[in-house]
């Protein structure tokens, strides 16, 4: 499972982006919807890569965010709001958040421990950098272009300019640096790495519940 909390950069100085993103953030599948936790933080649960990977593009587009994932165990059954959530995806979430602040992009990704998650973790960590850092280096206005080709592939550079009733010049310049496709591949290879991570610290989870009990009788044959 993921739980992904963000947390608002500059809040003290800057008008409150929370109802923004969370409009932004309304398509995407949740197992628990994106709510305002407290202050100028966000939380959501979700069970899917790929809609984690689009929720983080969603939030690069609009910048100013720090952003953890945490990936584990939740503990069930989900309470109706992430407020009362418990497990270790959602304490793996607010170490991501707070390590955000300080790290490349403001984005952690956090599998609960070193060895839970193997490189998947660290690979979609790195990959979900990538898009973040090359959204970032796009002028806000031109976002929106990158945002439609992402969102309807088909589309040719004149029904973008027609969409938002700009020239197909103005389109060309924005898509011919390519940072369509650094992004679409950025997004792709994170939804792999994430839901590799989450197996493989689902099975490092059920190796160690499995071993627990054999240590505890291989124990007690040596007490007796």
């Amino acid at each position: 499972m993921y739980v992904m909390t963000i947390d608002q950069q500059g809040s003290r100085t800057a008008p409150d982006a929370v109802p923004g993103l969370l409009d932004a953030l309304a398509d995407i599948a949740t197992v628990r919807d994106f709510e305002r936790t407290i202050g100028d933080e966000i939380q959501g649960v979700l069970d899917d890569a790929e809609q984690v990977t689009l929720a983080v593009r969603i939030m690069a587009m609009q910048a100013g965010w720090h952003i953890g994932i945490g990936i584990g165990p939740v503990g069930e059954p989900l309470p109706p709001s992430t407020v009362e959530g418990r497990g270790e995806a959602f304490y793996a979430a607010r170490r991501a958040v707070e390590a955000a602040k300080n790290a490349p992009a403001h984005l952690v990704v956090d599998t609960g421990s070193e060895d839970a998650g193997g490189d998947g973790g660290y690979l979609a960590e790195a990959a979900l950098r990538l898009m973040v850092r090359t959204i970032d280096t796009i002028r806000t206005q031109s976002r929106r272009y990158i945002a439609y080709r992402l969102d309807h592939p088909e589309s040719t550079q004149t029904d973008i300019a027609e969409h938002f009733d700009v020239s197909q010049q103005a389109v060309s310049r924005v898509l011919s640096l390519g940072s369509v496709e650094i992004i679409a591949g950025g997004q792709a290879l994170s939804s792999i790495q994430l839901s590799q991570a989450d197996a493989q610290a689902a099975g490092e989870r059920s190796r160690g519940s499995r071993a627990a009990p054999h240590a505890s009788q291989s124990g007690d044959a040596h007490v007796v």
